[in-house]
């Protein structure tokens, strides 16, 4: 009789597991985990101010922003990191793709959607059965958590409103590989100019959307976001949409794009101008920073009008340009803001960085109930206002930060990893991690023959 396990138990090895969060890959995309780490903490206290707000009524919201200072407005703009990830998301995807579609000319589509949703439904559905069991606010709609078309529902009616972001990648991630396919089999049709089309239709669409709803058109900012007639809307039909909020996804697979076909090509047309290089990479980092402070939720700034119109249209897709180009800087060498890139890449960032995707369905939940004890804590000591919300809120961040960390842990090694793992029965390639651009073609998308592969 044997007394050896069944091979499928080392898919669960708890000490395999967690040495692979710090594994050693290749250096040159260690900087995303640094971007998902950060941008998730973003999330995180921007969340944190919302809920202490849910507690003590949105006037302290307001008033907190009224009365920050300069260096507190990044906290205000944390819906731009939703959009560093669908950025990242959009290149790491491409890649990917890029890389089949190069090595045997097609897409298995099957395997490619298997792997995604295998990728992110175990842990996701190991929450949703929580949240359903409970009974919590809207626990009847659950079902459409797991199908990813909760972000198709109203706000009012979704279940873990938070994970509307899942919904509209895995929409991206069915759109994807048909559109490449297309591309390809197609050579007469430019990726570039098929990728730049999509993302002026993605600035018509939210101009449209923008128009078309009278809630909006006329809405100053702070209602689109806490006056629930309009925000119902805003959420609804602006906010939570793949086709409103596809624009950085584009912007990230035409990154991947040049990084797999075009990295020559991209670096001469830098080197050709002494300060060119210098000078894309100021702007970018400008563009990155002013959006990031912007204090588009002030008073003056958030009033209805044209200007506020031009913000919502295009900030997204002008902030997540701007981020594109910092990261294939990066990539291929010619970033001058390295102190920067040299933070975001370090080792430590790594294992946090493969955590995000567990924390981040957790966060929202270890907020609430986390701030429910700071909050009675808090009013049981009677602070002053301003002392109050700024002990509340870092206190409250930094318990919650660490919380799910550690809930994080507990999901990778028990059910995110060892599906993960799974994958080596389904033949799935990691693909993103090499660091070399393609030399073969894959038909117009390469700009080389899809035949010989040769230069045009």
């Amino acid at each position: 009789m044997s007394l050896t396990k069944p091979s499928w138990l080392r898919y669960w090895s708890v000490k395999k597991n967690l040495s692979a969060l710090n594994e050693h890959s290749s250096g040159t995309f260690y900087l995303i985990n640094g971007l998902r780490f950060f941008g998730f903490v973003w999330i995180l206290v921007a969340h944190t101010v919302f809920v202490y707000a849910l507690y003590n009524g949105k006037s302290v919201f307001f008033q907190a922003l009224d009365d920050a200072p300069f260096y507190l407005y990044w906290i205000w703009n944390a819906d731009k990191a939703v959009d560093l990830f669908f950025v990242v998301s959009g290149f790491l995807i491409s890649v990917i793709l890029l890389k089949e579609l190069n090595k045997s000319g097609d897409i298995r589509l099957k395997r490619f959607y298997f792997r995604r949703y295998l990728r992110l439904t175990p842990v996701y559905a190991l929450i949703v059965i929580i949240f359903w069991a409970s009974k919590a606010n809207n626990y009847e709609w659950a079902w459409t958590n797991l199908l990813y078309v909760n972000n198709f529902l109203s706000p009012d009616k979704m279940a873990l409103q938070w994970t509307w972001t899942l919904a509209v990648e895995e929409q991206f991630y069915l759109l994807l590989p048909l559109i490449l396919l297309f591309i390809h089999k197609t050579p007469q049709r430019s990726f570039i100019k098929i990728m730049l089309g999509l993302l002026v239709v993605s600035l018509v669409i939210r101009g449209g959307v923008l128009y078309y709803y009278d809630e909006l058109w006329n809405a100053n900012y702070r209602a689109m976001l806490s006056e629930k007639e309009v925000s119902l809307v805003f959420y609804g039909k602006l906010y939570d949409n793949l086709a409103t909020r596809y624009g950085p996804f584009v912007l990230g697979v035409m990154a991947g794009y040049g990084y797999c076909f075009h990295q020559q090509t991209i670096c001469t047309w830098v080197a050709a101008s002494q300060h060119r290089a210098l000078l894309l990479n100021i702007i970018a980092m400008s563009i990155i920073v002013f959006f990031m402070y912007f204090p588009i939720l002030g008073e003056h700034y958030s009033e209805s009008g044209g200007g506020l119109r031009l913000y919502v249209i295009f900030h997204r897709t002008v902030f997540c340009a701007a981020f594109t180009w910092f990261m294939l800087s990066v990539f291929l060498n010619f970033d001058h803001f390295r102190w920067i890139a040299k933070f975001y890449s370090l080792r430590i960032w790594h294992p946090l960085g493969q955590l995000t995707y567990s924390m981040y369905l957790i966060h929202f939940i270890v907020i609430l109930l986390v701030m429910f004890q700071v909050n009675k804590m808090i009013k049981h000591y009677e602070l002053p206002a301003a002392e109050a919300l700024v002990i509340g809120v870092s206190s409250g961040a930094f318990i919650s930060l660490l919380l799910s960390i550690l809930l994080g842990v507990v999901c990778w090694l028990l059910i995110e990893k060892p599906f993960l793992n799974m994958r080596e029965l389904f033949e799935v390639n990691r693909g993103a991690t090499h660091a070399k651009p393609m030399d073969k073609s894959i038909g117009k998308i390469g700009n080389h023959d899809a035949k010989t592969g040769s230069n045009n």
